[in-house]
């Protein structure tokens, strides 16, 4: 069971070093409104046999559990879930088209102790899961691809700046159909840093891993936690497809 064709991922998390709290592209200290829509369509409209709890349950459950990454939930993150925060919003903050093809999402975000110092080995990770309307999962992949071309720069009304290009890792590394972009980040107090996006298409999800910091931790596991991902959106899209033909 594989997933749709078309190219790789989504959304930059803008993370406050300085401060030590994270935030959206469009991070303003704000709620990370998307500017589409508050709210998406409802995600059991499309998945019968499906609450929108469930949904969000499966979407859940696709994210790391903190045992495998040795790393801690960064707790102060609060918009884990639902629609109103953005997922593409790389040029100035302003969300993509494909950000109204969403039907349902989940993140979180963990650190290790060294954090916000990746001089001394500090790191963050996040994952964010994203169920998409038939077709907007291979959109939301295209404009992800399309970013390095489209936004190679951006200004965030944070005060925070940040490039995007296409990362320098062995293709053979990433799961089938996966883009991966890398990010590097200026803050408004001169703070530094930067690392991989990876996203990886699963039929109608796509998974976003964000991993960021200190440079040789980052390139040491970011092959590692993308196949996680994907094995773990592997298992989601199965528990999607079976309540979808049940139900319908």
């Amino acid at each position: 069971m594989r997933r749709l064709a078309g190219l790789g991922v989504a959304m930059v998390m803008i993370v406050a070093i300085s401060a030590g709290t994270s935030a959206c592209t469009d991070d303003d200290g704000g709620d990370g409104s998307s500017r589409l829509a508050s709210e998406g369509p409802g995600a059991g409209d499309v998945v019968p046999g499906l609450s929108q709890d469930e949904i969000q349950r499966i979407l859940d459950d696709a994210r790391f559990s903190g045992e495998g990454l040795d790393l801690m939930v960064k707790e102060s993150y609060e918009r884990e879930s639902g629609l109103r925060a953005t997922t593409l919003a790389y040029c100035d903050g302003e969300p993509d088209s494909t950000d109204q093809l969403r039907l349902a999402r989940s993140q979180r975000w963990w650190h290790n102790e060294a954090w916000p110092h990746p001089d001394d080995g500090g790191y963050l990770v996040g994952v964010e899961v994203v169920l998409y309307e038939h077709g907007g999962a291979g959109a939301a992949m295209a404009s992800f691809a399309d970013v390095p071309h489209t936004c190679p720069s951006a200004e965030y009304s944070s005060g925070a700046t940040a490039t995007f290009d296409e990362a320098d890792v062995d293709r053979a590394s990433l799961p089938w159909g996966a883009v991966a972009l890398r990010d590097e980040w200026t803050y408004p107090d001169g703070m530094t840093t930067s690392g991989l996006i990876v996203a990886v298409p699963v039929k109608d999800l796509v998974g976003f891993l964000y991993i960021r910091g200190h440079e040789q931790t980052v390139r040491g596991r970011f092959a590692e936690l993308a196949a996680t991902l994907e094995r773990n959106l592997d298992q989601a899209a199965r528990e999607l497809e079976a309540a979808s033909t049940d139900g319908g």
